[in-house]
Formats: C-alpha cells, structure tokens, sequence
C-alpha cells in the first residue's frame, strides 16, 4: 500500500511543480505591475520586484531573463486579456456595425483599468516597437475578418480589408496613446469620437469629389 502512495505521490508531483511555478509567475508578473504603477518601468528594479513578490532575486532569473523580458509577457498576457474581452462583448451581437461600436467600448474601457501598462508601453514606444508590432497582429486579423464581414453585409465601404484593419488599428493605437494620459475625457466620449470618426469620416457632407 505504501508503495502505491509513495508511486502516486510522485506521479503528481510535476502537476504540483507545475502549479507552483506558476503561482510564482504571476506574484512576479503582479509585483512588477504594481511597482511599474508607482516607479515607472526605469525606476522599477528586478530586485524590487522579486522582494514585493517575496522570491529571492535568484528565483527572478529562473522566470524572466531580463525586465524587458518580464515586461514583455506581462504586456502579451494584457493584450490576450483585452482581446477575450473584446470577444466576448462582441459575441453578443450580430450586426457588424454594433460589434465594432462594443468591440472599441470594451478597448478602452480595458485600456482604463490597465492604464499603467499602456503608459509604459507607449510612453516607451521606440524601445518596445516589435513587442508592439507583435501584439496588433492578433487584432489586426480580427478587425480584418470583422471588416470583411461588414462589407459582405452591406454596412461598411467596399475597401480593402486589410489596407482597413491597418488603418484602424493605427488610428486607435495613436489615440489611446494620447488619451491614457487624460483625465478629463472619459471613456464614453472617447469611444463615441472613435466610432463617429471612423464610421463617418470627418467630412460634414460626406464624401468630397
């Protein structure tokens, strides 16, 4: 019988190992968004980070090689985040023009409550330009697919679809740049401007000759 514990025992000890290594994983990455909150991602030391996650600084190493690299994931897991949440608002509609009108709400609102992150990212944008380059792929592809789909509806303008998503994706990456530091628009305005601006361009009788 205690053969049989001890054999059991060791056939779960790598799911157990497993789960640890991830505990620790997410103290550093929560350490390191708090301290990047407060310190600013120049202020903050990978020492900082391993006491606040109550890891020796060792331990740090076995996680992340540098703090760009740690930055990085934290950065990607924010963006995989923002885009289930932009999924799953958008899952509840059909009509293209109301999943684009949700799907940028939920953005920004997701932008607002992970606003340090933001900030660091495109307040260091020249030192992070692949990470970010990397993470509007995924939303590239999926305004391309919904575009597509508007378009097939009737609802959007007969353009390209990728020359769209390109261009949509900039445009929300430069005013979320310049609104994350702002507090006197709030996420309602800035998602009504948003919406108004890229369904209706900027021209007040439409379209010019």
């Amino acid at each position: 019988m205690s053969t049989r514990i001890s054999t059991a025992a060791k056939l779960q000890d790598p799911n157990r190992q497993d789960r640890r290594r991830a505990e620790t994983r997410g103290r550093l990455l929560a350490a390191a968004k708090r301290l990047l909150a407060t310190n600013g991602f120049h202020g903050t030391k990978i020492a900082d980070i391993a006491a606040a996650a109550d890891v020796g600084t060792g331990t740090f190493y076995l996680y992340f090689s540098t703090k760009d690299a740690l930055f990085a994931d934290l950065v990607r897991e924010t963006a995989l985040a923002a885009r289930e949440a932009m999924d799953a608002a958008k899952a509840a509609h059909v009509d293209p023009r109301r999943r684009a009108r949700v799907g940028g709400e939920t953005f920004f609102r997701f932008a607002a409550e992970n606003r340090d992150v933001f900030k660091i990212l495109f307040g260091h944008s020249a030192q992070f330009d692949e990470l970010l380059r990397e993470v509007h792929q995924p939303f590239i592809a999926d305004i391309e697919a919904d575009f597509a789909a508007g378009v097939a509806a009737g609802v959007f303008r007969d353009l390209p679809p990728a020359f769209a998503a390109q261009a949509i994706v900039g445009m929300l990456t430069q005013v979320t740049s310049w609104w994350i530091d702002r507090q006197d628009v709030s996420i309602e305005e800035i998602s009504s401007m948003t919406h108004r601006l890229l369904t209706q361009g900027t021209a007040v009788q439409g379209e010019q000759p």
